[in-house]
């Protein structure tokens, strides 16, 4: 399903009864043609599914179906004309490069391969299709391009120890494991590095280690424009996925980037309502003056990852980030209204 497609329908999804989101690409509401039922107001028989690349609408009661564009002008011609002039935007766009691959092109190809810590280590992309690493990067939908810039290590405690002595005890050295290597880069020197286990049965699945503690440990400092708006997530994974991104490998955002101009700064925690650490830290960034995201009630995926994996397009995520995106009084008011569910 197109990310335009998705954004329309979460436009509309207010006028839609019933609306409920039951997958990436299935929705379920009351059917606003023949209006599902007059005697039960809870039935909820239409859907807007995905069919062989084309988004379609059909109705278990009435009996209606048709595409999602007809359907779209049948319920509202206002954002029917809207969809229909983006959607012609966006087709001319086809021959140019989006965003995102601009981003990348912009991105310097990561060093220390013939000398420093990375030494000795194979980069994502030169392991094998088979290869465990190459399997859990692929399982996450990392983009191709930071293949080149991550990095597998057989002896993570092992591979530290080697230029910072004494980092782990020689009993961590005898449980060694292997883990995913992200390296924190900044004037193409690394100042830091996320190790990420492989094993579910990892104790700690994610090590991050300071380098240099000159340097704010922050994920994304040597691609990052700070001039533009700049999103800044909890995990260096998820910040893969947005352009002009930034991440602090968890813990408080607020505090790692306070060296940051905060003006184009939009802070992204996990969608995670339930959790009072998290609105603690959300509510820290909003008395501070940040600009934050307070993820829409009815998305039930807990950070960008999960977003990917389950369909989303990094275009229609970032959409929903900006269109959620507050400060202020109406943060403060977003904030308990999405913490209450």
């Amino acid at each position: 399903m197109h990310w335009l497609e998705q954004k329309y329908i979460n436009l509309m999804s207010s006028r839609l009864r019933n609306y409920k989101r039951k997958s990436n690409n299935l929705f379920n509401f009351s059917c606003p043609i023949c209006g599902d039922s007059s005697a039960d107001k809870r039935k909820a028989r239409a859907y807007i599914y995905e069919k062989k690349g084309s988004t379609m609408f059909h109705c278990h009661n009435c009996g209606t179906t048709n595409n999602f564009t007809n359907f779209l002008k049948t319920i509202d011609v206002q954002l029917f004309n809207e969809f229909s002039l983006e959607r012609l935007k966006d087709r001319g766009q086809d021959d140019k490069k989006t965003e995102l691959q601009e981003f990348i092109d912009k991105m310097k190809p990561p060093l220390f391969i013939k000398s420093g810590p990375l030494k000795g280590l194979k980069k994502i992309s030169q392991l094998p299709a088979d290869h465990p690493c190459k399997k859990y990067v692929e399982s996450r939908s990392i983009p191709n391009v930071f293949h080149s810039k991550t990095f597998y290590c057989p002896k993570f405690f092992t591979w530290v120890n080697s230029f910072m002595p004494g980092k782990f005890s020689e009993s961590s050295t005898e449980y060694d494991e292997p883990r995913l290597i992200i390296p924190f880069l900044k004037d193409e020197k690394m100042h830091a590095f996320q190790g990420r286990a492989l094993s579910k049965e990892a104790k700690t699945r994610y090590i991050t280690i300071v380098y240099d503690e000159s340097v704010p440990k922050i994920y994304g400092l040597d691609a990052v424009d700070l001039s533009k708006k700049t999103y800044v997530f909890e995990g260096p994974i998820d910040s893969m996925f947005i352009p002009n991104s930034i991440a602090t490998a968890g813990g408080d955002l607020v505090t790692a980037a306070r060296d940051l101009p905060k003006k184009n700064l939009v802070v992204v925690y996990d969608n995670e309502p339930r959790s009072a650490e998290t609105k603690k830290k959300l509510d820290k960034a909003i008395i501070n003056g940040y600009n934050v995201c307070i993820w829409p009630s009815n998305l039930v995926h807990k950070d960008v990852n999960d977003m990917i994996t389950a369909g989303l397009s990094s275009d229609f995520i970032r959409y929903i980030i900006d269109t959620n995106t507050h400060n202020d009084l109406k943060a403060k008011l977003a904030l308990n209204m999405w913490s209450k569910q």
